[in-house]
């Protein structure tokens, strides 16, 4: 026999039982409101600024005698019109010196004649004219360019 309020009784629990399990609908997260960043203008970077650094990062390690990845930082530079003349000639010359330095005495002297046909001026330290190898390839650079000068024909 069915116990017809019983049941009620048993549904109205299993009712409130559920609804009491039911929970509340998450709360929507707020939205992030973006934060206005001052924009900085951007510097133009100075090509001859770039350049110089580029000299004095492979100077420095020529310094350190690392000669082959001095060549190879110098190289770019060869012929950089951002560098002003001086600088110009002082890759060529510290060119020449890796090649002397690592025993390569025809290259040395041809970065030595680089040098003198961009500063016709150019002229080494006392203390490095006395290098035995390479105060001889540029002493050698400077005749040759002396030559090639006597005889280039003259211009009216």
């Amino acid at each position: 026999m069915k116990c017809t309020p019983c049941l009620r009784w048993l549904a109205l629990l299993v009712f409130v039982g559920l609804t009491a399990c039911e929970t509340a609908p998450p709360k929507p997260e707020p939205v992030p409101v973006p934060v206005p960043v001052p924009v900085q203008p951007v510097k133009p970077v100075d090509p001859v600024v770039l350049k110089e650094q580029a000299l004095t990062d492979a100077l420095s390690i020529y310094a350190d005698g690392q000669y082959e990845e001095a060549m190879v930082r110098l190289t770019p530079l060869i012929g950089a019109t951002e560098l002003p003349l001086s600088s110009q000639v002082k890759v060529l010359k510290f060119m020449a010196f890796s090649q002397c330095a690592l025993g390569r005495t025809k290259p040395c002297r041809q970065q030595f004649e680089q040098a003198l046909e961009l500063d016709p001026t150019f002229q080494l330290t006392e203390a490095e004219k006395g290098h035995p190898v390479w105060g001889r390839e540029f002493s050698g650079a400077r005749a040759a360019a002396a030559r090639h000068k006597r005889a280039a024909p003259k211009s009216p």
